[in-house]
């Protein structure tokens, strides 16, 4: 293990410039886990990070450490605590940030159980409520058309919780030509429609369309979309968050199919992997 206490030092400058620029991220294909909870998340998924710095403090933490050890062969860097503070995003660093190979999406199956798509989202914190919602639900896919916030940013990796790596995420997504080919039952979240999504059957196949924070679905992706469903309202508010519309209408679908245990969404999840 390699200390340094400089902020001059390569490495240190080269976490620094992955941390702070979602250019950097996407010319080399990595991303940034800072904190415990999304090492672990990552480590759970079977995968090894690239690189780890951890803070003097983090180390002696024993959830630090055994992350750290789960890590191996991954090199570690150990850096003082106020040189740690000032490379970490979060308010409480918890003295562990992970380098690692972005994972790159894979193509969605047309008959998929459950998918999730997200058409211009643009808010972090409302891609990664969605991404841990869906993963929440039992969604395997997440669909994010080219105008959304990245989805490997800090702040959408901190509002998903570990979501990321339950997911195949496939960013840049053509949404129509998706829901032209789908084959189950595709719905465009709209607070216009008629139909409230509690009448639409989601026992089947669903591909759930959430819009854009102010425009809502693009008219093209709404199109495409057998079904336009709107959340009911019973007070004098306008309209509902889009994080907080997509998720009650993927726990709709949850409660329609029945509450499966864990042990049945992996089964799920290992079904859509092998389609």
């Amino acid at each position: 293990m390699k200390a340094i206490a400089s902020r001059d030092n390569p490495a240190f400058k080269a976490m620094a410039r992955l941390v702070a620029s979602g250019s950097e991220r996407r010319r080399s294909g990595a991303s940034v886990l800072d904190g415990a909870h999304l090492l672990a998340a990552f480590l759970d998924s079977g995968r090894k990070p690239e690189s780890l710095m951890v803070s003097r403090a983090g180390l002696e933490d024993g959830e630090v450490a055994r992350l750290v050890e789960r890590s191996r062969p991954a090199p570690v860097t150990l850096l003082s605590d106020p040189l740690f503070d000032a490379l970490s995003t979060v308010a409480s660093p918890t003295g562990v940030i992970a380098a690692v190979k972005t994972p790159v999406g894979e193509p969605v199956p047309e008959d998929a159980a459950l998918v999730i798509a997200l058409d211009e989202i643009q808010d972090p914190g409302n891609v990664g409520t969605l991404l841990r919602s869906a993963a929440a639900a039992g969604a395997r896919h997440a669909l994010l058309s080219a105008g959304c916030a990245f989805a490997w940013s800090p702040k959408v990796l901190r509002a998903a919780m570990g979501a990321h790596f339950a997911l195949n995420i496939v960013e840049g997504a053509d949404l129509a030509a998706f829901l032209a080919r789908y084959r189950g039952t595709s719905i465009a979240l709209a607070g216009g429609a008629e139909r409230p999504v509690y009448d639409v059957d989601l026992s089947g196949p669903v591909a759930l369309v959430v819009g854009n924070e102010g425009a809502g679905v693009s008219e093209a992706v709404a199109r495409a979309a057998k079904v336009r469903a709107r959340i009911p309202m019973a007070g004098p508010v306008e309209s509902l968050n889009a994080g907080t519309a997509g998720s009650i209408a993927l726990f709709e679908v949850v409660r329609q199919r029945g509450v499966k245990s864990k042990a049945q969404a992996k089964t799920n999840m290992s079904a859509d992997k092998r389609r």
